[in-house]
């Protein structure tokens, strides 16, 4: 039977996480490329495992770590996150190495004994940590950072200061299966592009949160982040990485208006094509994301670093469009629209305002400006309304101008 190959990331460190190619969707997030679940392996006096993989993957997990040293001797298995992204093996794992001593945080281990109540059965030992604990495992000692949110309450980092490392788990991954490791193997636009699209659909709505785990993260040395998804970083990609994460904690948007909206019969959609001639005429940029052909996915790539917003829908049984409705949810649970200027727009057959009420109900929910910035017609788009489409979207490219950076 063959081995698989050994993955040594930095002397004496493994990657023994797994590739899960075929997955296309995650927590209704889009996985175009898959993902992966990244687990390393530390080699020392006492060798210790950082986080497992999902639980279809436990057997392949075994093998990559079988590859490197029987599980028997590892000591230490450090648990950063409860999620079952990363704990799913665990019991599996853990059947396999009795002897180890499970390393985590208060509340990362009370999430484990709910999510896995067959560990009661192999009366694994604990040690609970926070951030005043440092664990030394021989030429090696690790310590603890806590990032709650990151994205669950009991996210923590591992560091590791004798190797200047960061093992960060959910923090600046991406859904990424690649068999490379690192992000400076891979087109860096490709790579800081997927983590964009995890940061809008995962992280967007905690930037507090993100700064305080940069601040954390700032008074470190680190010359490599492991991550839990994806590739990690080194070298020069490190600073790229971080000044991308500060314009996220900061909510640094750009000189951007996104149009989202869904039609029925065209009328919507010219008037949407119009708006954003208005938008580009002011030298802002614009995003049109038309939801019969993107996801809510997109949806949120595209708000999550605009500075203005308009969402469109013609009426339907009085109120509006469903994807409509399902969009501004999405970035209502993101926070996306908090405290931006947007507007809203749409065709509507016999009863019009119901539409434009229920948009801007739903949008002050979402804690979003939308002024007096609206604006309707019966049935069909004509010249009159073309234009005022149009200025509308001046109107929005003036005030993204003004905002964005």
């Amino acid at each position: 039977m063959y081995k698989p190959v050994k993955t040594e990331v930095i002397p004496d460190v493994f990657w023994v996480g797994v590739n899960d190619w075929s997955i296309r969707t995650f927590h209704g997030l889009d996985t175009d490329e898959g993902s992966s679940y990244n687990s390393y392996l530390i080699m020392d006096e006492k060798p210790t495992l950082i986080d497992t993989v999902k639980c279809p993957f436990a057997q392949e997990h075994i093998e990559r770590i079988q590859s490197v040293i029987e599980l028997s001797k590892i000591e230490y298995l450090v648990m950063n996150h409860s999620e079952p992204d990363h704990s799913g093996a665990i019991t599996k794992i853990y059947a396999l190495m009795p002897q180890a001593t499970i390393i985590t945080n208060m509340k990362c281990k009370e999430n484990l004994e709910l999510l896995y109540p067959e560990l009661k059965t192999l009366n694994p030992k604990w040690l609970v940590v926070d951030n005043k604990s440092q664990l030394n495992i021989g030429t090696r000692t690790l310590s603890f950072i806590p990032v709650p949110m990151i994205h669950w309450p009991c996210n923590m980092f591992t560091y590791c200061k004798a190797d200047s490392t960061l093992y960060s788990n959910d923090g600046f991954g991406q859904h990424l299966a690649t068999t490379e490791r690192w992000a400076d193997q891979l087109p860096l636009e490709r790579v800081m592009h997927i983590m964009n699209v995890y940061n809008a659909n995962i992280l967007a709505h905690i930037p507090v949160l993100i700064k305080n785990a940069l601040v954390q993260a700032s008074k470190l040395d680190i010359k490599y982040i492991l991550t839990a998804h994806g590739v990690g970083w080194r070298g020069e990609t490190i600073a790229l990485l971080l000044e991308e994460y500060s314009r996220l904690a900061n909510q640094s948007y750009k000189k951007k208006v996104a149009i989202i909206f869904d039609s029925m019969y065209g009328s919507t959609a010219k008037a949407a094509i119009a708006m954003s001639e208005g938008v580009k005429s002011t030298g802002a940029m614009v995003d049109v994301v038309d939801l019969k052909a993107s996801s809510l996915t997109a949806v949120a790539l595209y708000m999550f670093d605009s500075a203005c917003f308009a969402f469109g829908s013609p009426a339907i049984n009085s109120t509006m469009m469903p994807l409509v409705e399902s969009a501004i949810n999405h970035c209502r649970g993101l926070k996306l629209l908090a405290g931006k200027t947007g507007a809203i727009f749409g065709a509507y057959g016999w009863a019009g305002a119901p539409t434009i009420n229920d948009m801007t109900e739903a949008l002050k929910k979402c804690n979003a400006n939308i002024d007096e910035v609206k604006l309707q017609w019966k049935l069909q788009v004509n010249d009159e309304i073309l234009v005022k489409s149009y200025e509308m979207g001046v109107k929005l490219g003036m005030k993204a101008l003004e905002i964005g950076k």
